[in-house]
């Protein structure tokens, strides 16, 4: 389950900065090994708690890691960073009220204002969102057997 909100801040990623690489890896994000200017996605679960019968509730956190790019100058001389324009990705919280829907997902995800914390060469934005999870309800009989649900009624010969 934790996957879907990393796939859906991957896609509302994209949607807004169509030409900046994800990294979705904590080991290469670790180990460096990644192009600049490019963006680290980390979710972690806060809270899964049932809903309805059929969905539940799923609280997590998200940080985003815009990395910086350097100027250049040579190839080989690393100048100092080019901060980038998030700007953009603040308006599109803001246009959409900060509930935010991927395509993908059949989620919408609410989320809480984010916080920003800026380094040298980075930017992390950490913020809280929550989504509902439609959990399909499998109806079985004690010999694993599983019940079809009716959908059509046929009624005949009924007398008022």
């Amino acid at each position: 389950m934790m996957d879907i909100g990393k796939k859906a801040w991957v896609e509302i990623i994209n949607r807004i900065y169509p030409d900046l690489p994800v990294i979705r890896d904590k080991d290469t994000w670790l180990t460096g090994q990644f192009k600049r200017p490019s963006v680290f996605i980390e979710t972690d679960l806060v809270s899964e708690k049932v809903h309805t019968p059929q969905s539940v509730r799923v609280i997590e956190d998200v940080g985003l890691v815009f990395h910086y790019d350097y100027e250049k100058e040579k190839e080989e001389d690393k100048g100092e960073p080019i901060p980038f324009d998030l700007s953009p990705f603040f308006l599109y919280l803001r246009q959409e009220r900060y509930c935010v829907g991927p395509q993908k997902h059949g989620i919408m995800l609410v989320v809480d204002p984010p916080r920003t914390r800026e380094k040298s060469d980075q930017i992390e934005i950490i913020c809280r969102y929550s989504y509902l999870l439609h959990i399909p309800k499998h109806t079985t009989t004690p010999g694993g057997k599983e019940i079809q649900k009716i959908n059509h009624f046929c009624v005949e010969g009924v007398d008022e």
